[in-house]
């Protein structure tokens, strides 16, 4: 499957705490997700705390530059990411945004929009150790 293929599919999945499949997921769950449908990596389960574990416990990640195929890291706060995403282009962002509160889904974001939004952002490229 394709970065833009599995966009189409995913766009408008709900956003559901710490799932990462076809019917619903996370932010991080959704980069699972991606991973294992688009590159036949699989980067195991989303971590049952918060994105930066999934993060901080892999030492795959290597930084790069905002091109197609990287992995977003933004919101950092004490010095670790609290959202990330996908770029499927060099400027658009693919996302699970959402809360258990309000709910949210899947959705494409320009990079400039993302990058106002969350402040600081950071790219990096999987890499298996």
């Amino acid at each position: 499957m394709t970065a833009e293929q599995f966009a189409a599919r995913a766009v408008g999945l709900p956003w559901v705490r710490w799932r990462s499949d076809w019917r619903a997921c996370d932010c991080y769950g959704l980069v699972i997700l991606y991973f294992k449908e688009v590159m036949g990596v699989d980067l195991g389960g989303v971590p049952h705390t918060d994105v930066a574990n999934g993060f901080a416990d892999s030492s795959c990640w290597q930084e790069c530059g905002p091109e197609a195929g990287a992995t977003m890291w933004m919101a950092w706060r004490d010095g670790a990411p609290h959202h990330v995403g996908m770029l499927i282009s060099d400027q658009r962002v693919l996302h699970a945004e959402g809360s258990c509160e309000a709910g949210g889904s899947v959705r494409v974001t320009r990079l400039d929009v993302m990058e106002r939004a969350y402040g600081t952002s950071r790219f990096y490229r999987y890499t298996p150790c």
